[in-house]
């Protein structure tokens, strides 16, 4: 099996399923070099289990970070490289997000489904990441948010495309122009949320929705795939969104910067606590 830096791969063949997590390595967010190699991940998906005797029917994500499945995008890379105009820097960081959410979203080019297991909660682009997936477990206590509107940007790698498509316009108009948290049964009664489950028991949870999806597998696949025929979303669409982040970037001003400085300073407060 292949290793990777900044997230573990594990196999279960009897099970058909494939389960990767983030490995707790510090800040529990999206840095640059987990998002190359993510890359190099999605690519080594797609080849190793187009071999017939690697048989796959799902696709598992979940983190090893206590409390946390993900915090979104690197908010330091954000603030250094928006201070010096650094706009290449940028653009290749957001689309490096982009193929990592297409990537799940087109279910790695395979004929499975995938599932977020989400056992922490998950800001910005860890929400994002969540709902690329096609069905989220989660943890009752779990917390959703994008936290873009706290400092005048907004949630540019995914968000509009996945929550427009998930959700009727003025739920997915509040969610996208809020910067509250939302508790994981609020967003089970949307339809976000396939299972919740109490805190320590995702796994077990895990396993008792692969059982069931498992013997109607012929039905849940391609009841999802009829799903995106009908609304369609091209990797095209997410990259215009992002570049629209990338101006966005460019215009806001040194009060929102600090404003982002702050939230910096209070994740990374909060990681040592949790960790």
């Amino acid at each position: 099996m292949r290793q990777f830096d900044c997230i573990t791969v594990e196999y279960f063949k009897s099970h058909e399923l494939l389960l990767w997590k983030i490995k707790d390595t510090g800040m529990p967010n999206f840095c640059l070099k987990g998002l190359k190699e993510f890359k190099e991940f999605a690519s080594w998906v797609k080849d190793y289990f187009s071999h017939p005797d690697r048989p796959l029917k799902f696709v598992v994500s979940a983190s090893e970070h206590k409390g946390i499945y993900n915090m979104g995008g690197d908010l330091q890379f954000f603030l250094e490289n928006i201070q010096s105009k650094n706009i290449d820097n940028l653009k290749t960081y957001a689309y490096l997000c982009i193929d990592a959410i297409y990537n799940i979203y087109a279910s790695f080019d395979l004929p499975v489904l995938t599932i977020a297991l989400v056992e922490g909660n998950a800001y910005g682009g860890g929400f994002e990441c969540a709902l690329a997936h096609d069905y989220i477990i989660a943890e009752e206590k779990t917390q959703f948010c994008l936290p873009e509107n706290k400092f005048n940007l907004f949630p540019g790698m995914g968000a509009y495309s996945l929550l427009s498509r998930k959700l009727s316009a003025g739920d997915a108009d509040t969610i996208l122009k809020s910067d509250k948290i939302h508790k994981a049964r609020y967003l089970q009664s949307l339809g976000l949320i396939e299972e919740l489950t109490e805190k320590g028991e995702a796994i077990v949870s895990l396993h008792s929705f692969v059982k069931k999806a498992a013997e109607r597998f012929n039905f849940e696949y391609h009841h999802v795939k009829s799903k995106k025929n009908v609304f369609p979303l091209q990797k095209e669409e997410l990259l215009r969104i992002t570049d629209l982040w990338v101006e966005a970037c460019m215009k806001i001003s040194t009060f929102d910067l600090r404003k982002m400085e702050i939230l910096i300073n209070a994740q990374s407060r909060k990681v040592k606590v949790e960790i």
